[in-house]
């Protein structure tokens, strides 16, 4: 079955957060996102998109557009001008989209590396494409952060799914001055319950165009402070791509 995807945008630049920040990739950002963060960055994700803008050529910051929906076939046509050696799947909430995934992954993991960035609450649809990604950057939502409901369940379930398919795996949390000690102690008790060696990145908050909090470097020596008791694998790393002014 020819599955289609509405893609907002595919473009080639370095990997901004976590620990691949500053490795080159290729972006391919889906539409949709099944939460509203107070501090998301990509409010594009949640609109319509009838075209979906291609970086032409690569490395340019130049772009055309090509209708949307689009197939596999298409899809692997789009990008295959571009030659890094890693695919970041990225949104919005890609695994909204599984099935055109379940199409899709299979052509393209086989030989490049493949960096599924997500929500980290759609557990069953991560189960039917766990087997074509390499990378899992899986977010931890706290909800003193994002001002939505907690999603405590859903990330406990992800962590485990996750965990059977033996990929490399790592947690990003965003931190705020409003991010509530309970909110960590309840991420560390469930991080810890599964393996509590991943490596998890504190993300300080980064100003959007609608939100405009900041967070104190005492409140981030707190939180990191914090983690750090519990887990052993855990640093500290801001939005580096916002910092080097690229896509």
């Amino acid at each position: 079955m020819n599955h289609t995807a509405n893609i907002v945008e595919i473009f080639s630049s370095l990997q901004g957060e976590g620990p691949y920040a500053g490795t080159p990739m290729t972006f391919v950002r889906f539409e949709q996102c099944s939460l509203s963060c107070r501090w998301c960055d990509t409010p594009q994700a949640f609109m319509h998109h009838d075209v979906c803008r291609i970086e032409s050529p690569p490395r340019y910051e130049s772009f055309i557009d090509v209708p949307n929906p689009v197939t596999a076939t298409k899809l692997n046509e789009l990008i295959d001008s571009f030659e890094n050696e890693c695919i970041s799947v990225t949104g919005g909430e890609p695994l909204l989209q599984v099935a055109f995934l379940s199409e899709w992954l299979p052509t393209q993991s086989f030989k490049q590396r493949i960096l599924l960035e997500t929500n980290g609450v759609h557990a069953a649809a991560l189960a039917q494409v766990l087997a074509h990604v390499h990378i899992i950057s899986m977010d931890f939502k706290l909800p003193s952060s994002t001002g939505t409901k907690p999603l405590w369940a859903e990330h406990a379930e992800f962590l485990r799914t996750a965990l059977t398919g033996h990929k490399e795996i790592y947690i990003k949390i965003v931190v705020t001055e409003r991010t509530m000690d309970r909110d960590l102690q309840e991420a560390i008790r469930l991080i810890s319950h599964t393996n509590k060696y991943l490596p998890i990145i504190l993300q300080p908050v980064s100003p959007t165009l609608t939100f405009h909090e900041t967070i104190t470097d005492s409140r981030l020596s707190s939180l990191l402070r914090i983690f750090s008791t519990y887990l052993p694998n855990v640093s500290m790393a801001p939005q580096m791509h916002k910092q080097w002014g690229i896509l």
